[in-house]
């Protein structure tokens, strides 16, 4: 019994390991290739990693507070241009 334990741990382990290393590399591909856009007023930025993990998941994008209005709304990544 105690080494079924032991197993279901270590694969608990290796799967909490795998999901850190994927939303780690989600989030390192969003600040190479993409921004957010704000709808009220259009200010262009990228949010720090904080504000990203504890912003609010929708669909494709987030919904977060706009530094420069304040406003709090759904914003979808956008491309950055070359």
């Amino acid at each position: 019994m105690e080494i079924i334990q032991r197993n279901i741990l270590i694969i608990a382990v290796i799967i909490l390991i795998a999901a850190l290393l994927w939303a780690a590399y989600q989030y390192i591909k969003f600040y190479r290739t993409e921004h957010l856009i704000c709808p009220k007023c259009g200010y262009c930025w990228k949010p720090p990693v904080l504000k990203m993990i504890l912003s609010v998941n929708a669909v494709e994008g987030k919904i977060i507070r706009c530094p420069k209005c304040g406003s709090k709304e759904y914003m979808e990544p956008e491309k950055d241009v070359k």
